[in-house]
């Protein structure tokens, strides 16, 4: 199992295992037992889910020469702050293409991204569509390409996909898996819902995992990028296991009026868990994903699930304006 994970092709970063916590209070109010894995505790700085990925990533990085690392997102993007937090620890160059335009004053993610001193390029939604090809043109025109390296959106790909099978093996050594009717997690570039997918796999573990799609993009996009991803996955690492298309369970409709655009309902999610069990969930992934994850355990009548708290919480410093219509009642 161990060389399935690659653990020997990973840098330490994380602080792990991060623990499970079943929340009594939140349990009551939503009508089922709920337990949290909290990888929002993964680290300080590179905190949440994109630093499990980023470790094989950065590995990766390291072994080839890499004395500056290339990456995207939006404004507010936890991975592009996860990325140029990890240059830093390491000794690297941090290189982020963030989609959107020069705000008048850094807030929340992308004010660690400044005092980070990372080299940020804007880009139009029309660029940030051939993001991809405009990184690697940036690392070709630097004067030594092989020692820029460059990570996709959301470490996304089937190196990343390590950082969650790997997580989900975590998981099972600290719960039964089996006794959960479902395991949820935020979906924004597919990476971690593909890690849990590959996991599963390997483990033979048959609980549903559903991502909550918080982007814009409806099914069959993610079940068919994330089959992919897995497949890849698969095939670079000899795994010789089968992923039947009917294991990706992704749940639309919680994304609201698009991705990194905070819902009412999923602002109310983030007041109600910091009231009843002190717990910082963020505007664009957690909150939207409780959200959905709520609705389906009642659809659905699950009794017991698991949540992936993927972090973010520094991203709620961008969003006080949209918070506070919550707070107004306690101000």
């Amino acid at each position: 199992m161990n060389d399935f994970l690659c653990r020997d092709q990973r840098e330490d970063l994380a602080i792990l295992p991060t623990p499970v916590h079943k929340l009594e209070r939140f349990s009551k109010e939503v009508g089922a037992e709920v337990w949290f894995k909290r990888d929002d505790l993964t680290h300080y700085l590179a905190s949440g889910n994109k630093i499990r990925k980023l470790e094989y990533l950065f590995h990766k990085a390291k072994s080839s020469g890499a004395r500056a690392v290339v990456t995207c997102g939006g404004i507010q993007s936890n991975h592009a702050r996860a990325t140029a937090a990890i240059c830093r620890m390491i000794g690297m160059k941090p290189v982020l293409f963030l989609r959107g335009s020069q705000p008048d004053l850094p807030q929340g993610n992308f004010l660690l991204d400044c005092l980070l001193g990372a080299e940020i390029h804007w880009m139009t939604p029309e660029d940030y569509r051939r993001r991809d090809g405009i990184m690697e043109q940036y690392r070709m025109n630097q004067p030594i390409p092989h020692e820029v390296f460059v990570i996709p959106e959301g470490g996304s790909d089937p190196t990343g996909v390590n950082g969650y099978a790997s997580a989900l093996l975590e998981m099972a050594e600290q719960l039964d898996l089996e006794e959960m009717d479902g395991i949820f997690v935020p979906v924004g570039s597919g990476g971690t819902y593909s890690g849990l997918i590959a996991g599963a796999a390997l483990l033979k573990i048959s609980t549903p995992i559903y991502g909550i799609n918080v982007t814009l993009d409806s099914n069959p996009y993610f079940p068919d990028k994330c089959e992919a991803m897995v497949r890849s996955w698969m095939k670079e690492n000899q795994v010789e296991r089968k992923v039947d298309p009917s294991a990706f369970h992704i749940v639309d409709s919680f994304v609201g009026d698009g991705y990194a655009v905070p819902t009412p309902s999923g602002l109310r999610w983030i007041v109600d868990l910091m009231k009843l069990e002190g717990i910082l969930l963020d505007p664009v992934y957690t909150s939207k994903a409780i959200d959905g994850m709520v609705h389906t355990l009642r659809q659905e009548g699950m009794k017991k699930v698991l949540f992936i708290h993927t972090g973010g919480g520094f991203g709620n410093f961008a969003f006080a304006d949209s918070l506070s219509g919550q707070l107004a009642p306690l101000l």
